[in-house]
C-alpha cells in the first residue's frame, strides 16, 4: 500500500484496485521514527499502519490485510492484542499479523524501548498477544507482563489472529517455527529464502512441528527497466524486464513460497506500475 505522502484518495484507490483485480492481501510497513541523517533508511514519513488497515477496511470487503511488520517493541502487547483485535473484528475476520523484533537502534533509543531485550520482549508478546485473543479474562505471567482478573476484548472474530513471523536471522525463524502460524521474509533472492526454508523445515522436524498450514511468504522490492539490475541498498530489489521478473517471481514459487509481497520501485505512479505488472507478469505467474 502508499504509505509515504500518500492521500486517503491514493490509499483508497490503491485498496480499492488490489481487491477487484483479484489480489490475495494488502501490506503495509512500520517505521514510528527514523534518523533525519546518516540511517540506512532514508528520513521518511509513513502512515501508521494499523489505522490505515482500518482505512482500508472501510472501503474494502474480501482482501486479506497484513503488516510487514509490525515492530513489536515499539508497543505495549496488551495494547497491540487490542489494536489488532479490533482491526480484524471491523474487517470480519481479514488480519494477518506480519510481526518482529526490529532492527533500527536509533529508533529504539528515541522510544525509550530496550534494544538488548527485543527478542525476549518479542517472544512473550507473541504468547499475551495469544492469551488475550483466547480468553474474555487472560491470566498471563512473564517478565515483562503480570495479568489477571481483568477482562480483555473485543477479541478476534475466529478466536485468533494468524502471526506470521518477519526476519532473516536463525532467530527469527526459530520464532516463527515455535510460535508462529507462517515465516515473513524480505529483501532476499530466492537462494538465500531457499537457506531460510531450510532453517524452519530442520527446526520443525526437531521439535516435531507439523507445518500444515504454516504460511511461507516473502516480500520482493521490483520494478521495470529494460535490462537485469540489482538495486543495493537497503530495499535490495531488481530492476528487470517483465519476462524475467515472472521468471524471478516463479523461482519463489517453485522453493515452496506460498505468498509474495510485492514493494514497487521506481518513479511511475502505482497505478502505472500496476498496469504493467497486471498485463505483462501477472499473467506468467506459476
Amino acid at each position: 500500500m502508499p504509505q509515504i505522502g500518500a492521500s486517503p484518495g491514493q490509499v483508497a484507490d490503491a485498496a480499492r484496485r488490489a481487491e477487484q483485480t483479484g489480489y490475495e492481501s494488502i501490506w503495509v510497513s512500520d517505521h514510528i521514527l527514523v534518523p533525519e541523517s546518516g540511517g540506512r533508511l532514508p528520513p521518511i514519513e509513513i502512515l501508521e499502519p494499523i489505522a490505515t488497515l482500518a482505512y482500508v477496511a472501510a472501503v474494502t470487503t474480501r482482501i486479506k490485510l497484513a503488516t510487514s511488520v509490525i515492530v513489536v517493541p515499539y508497543r505495549n502487547a496488551i495494547h497491540l492484542a487490542k489494536e489488532l483485535a479490533t482491526l480484524d473484528r471491523l474487517s470480519s475476520g481479514r488480519v494477518v499479523a506480519g510481526v518482529a523484533s526490529g532492527w533500527l537502534e536509533a529508533e529504539f533509543r528515541a522510544l525509550g524501548v530496550s534494544f538488548d531485550k527485543r527478542g525476549t520482549y518479542t517472544d512473550e508478546a507473541i504468547k499475551l498477544m495469544r492469551a488475550a485473543w483466547s480468553s474474555a479474562t487472560p491470566e498471563f505471567h512473564g517478565e515483562f507482563f503480570d495479568l489477571s482478573g481483568m477482562r480483555f476484548g473485543p477479541r478476534p472474530s475466529a478466536g485468533n489472529i494468524p502471526i506470521w513471523v518477519g526476519g532473516t536471522s536463525r532467530r527469527a525463524a526459530r520464532r516463527a517455527v515455535e510460535m508462529g502460524d507462517g515465516w515473513h521474509g524480505t529483501r532476499m533472492n530466492p537462494d538465500q529464502v531457499a537457506e531460510r526454508i531450510g532453517w524452519i523445515r530442520d527446526l520443525a522436524a526437531r521439535r516435531g512441528r507439523s507445518l500444515d498450514g504454516f504460511t511461507i511468504s516473502h516480500r520482493v522490492y521490483l520494478g521495470f527497466a529494460p535490462k537485469w539490475t540489482d538495486t543495493g541498498g537497503y530495499v535490495e530489489g531488481i530492476l528487470a524486464p517483465p519476462a524475467e521478473i515472472a521468471d524471478y517471481l516463479n523461482r519463489f514459487a517453485a522453493i515452496g513460497v506460498n505468498e509474495i509481497l510485492i514493494s514497487p520501485l521506481g518513479t511511475d505512479p502505482l497505478a502505472k506500475f500496476l498496469d504493467r505488472f497486471d498485463a505483462e507478469v501477472r499473467p506468467h505467474l506459476a
